[in-house]
């Protein structure tokens, strides 16, 4: 190999590794919804509350979300919810939470008085473990969840919206405070209710954004395209009478 093609390669090989990947999850933990859309769109995670949980009944907790980290594989994130709202609640869901599907999957635990303090004290006790910081409405959340270790802040976006607060505005502000000091965490826009929020939140330095599969549903029934598409057909049949190329 010649000298330039060599230069080549290595170039090519640093964008991969610098390469950022935008992040698309999933807000469910329907294993027919799971299976139906991961290999048709880069889905990157499963994320999961009580309330996404309920849809689904009184499932056999632990087993089925064993079944969903199978199906998803290592390569895709799961993120889980803790329930309890004091202290010493989170810390016992999250060693419950990891003590039986394993140190990979990512808890949730809101930006709280409560939740902040389990966040920097697990952190504290191993740097290495894996905690999404959820429920934030506020930069100043935000800004305290990424100080404290948080791999991801999920910020929600369709209830801030509805409550008069600018979503878009705390994942900007966060995009800067995560650069300026030389962070790693990621930033998540979560409660999305609609394609235009997915658009705007990435536009806004999002680097994941949690959505429900009907959202995925309704995008892909959207009529335009599929006006487009009979066209084609139509046209291409009525040229030379066949359906292919």
């Amino acid at each position: 190999m010649g000298l330039l093609q060599i230069l080549l390669a290595e170039n090519l090989e640093d964008k991969e590794e610098s390469r950022v990947i935008m992040e698309y999850m999933l807000d469910t933990i329907c294993l027919d919804s799971i299976e139906k859309y991961i290999n048709k769109v880069p889905i990157k995670g499963i994320t999961s509350t009580p309330s996404i949980i309920k849809r689904e009944g009184e499932i056999d907790f632990f087993p089925h979300m064993k079944k969903t980290l199978s199906l998803i594989g290592s390569k895709r994130t799961l993120h889980m919810q803790v329930v309890a709202k004091d202290f010493e609640g989170m810390i016992e869901d999250a060693r419950n939470i990891w003590s039986n599907l394993g140190k990979e999957v990512y808890v949730k635990i809101p930006a709280t008085e409560a939740g902040l303090n389990a966040l920097y004290k697990l952190k504290i006790d191993d740097p290495n473990c894996r905690i999404t910081s959820s429920a934030i409405y506020s930069k100043l959340q935000a800004f305290l969840a990424l100080e404290s270790g948080a791999n991801y802040i999920a910020i929600y976006t369709n209830r801030s919206e509805n409550t008069g607060i600018n979503p878009f505005d705390i994942m900007l502000s966060s995009r800067e405070y995560v650069e300026k000091n030389n962070l790693t965490g990621k930033i998540m826009a979560s409660s999305i209710k609609n394609t235009l929020q997915i658009t705007e939140a990435i536009e806004s330095g999002a680097d994941a954004v949690t959505f429900s599969p009907e959202i995925l549903k309704e995008f892909f029934d959207l009529a335009a395209p599929k006006q487009a598409v009979e066209r084609f057909t139509a046209d291409w049949e009525n040229l030379y009478q066949r359906k292919n190329i």
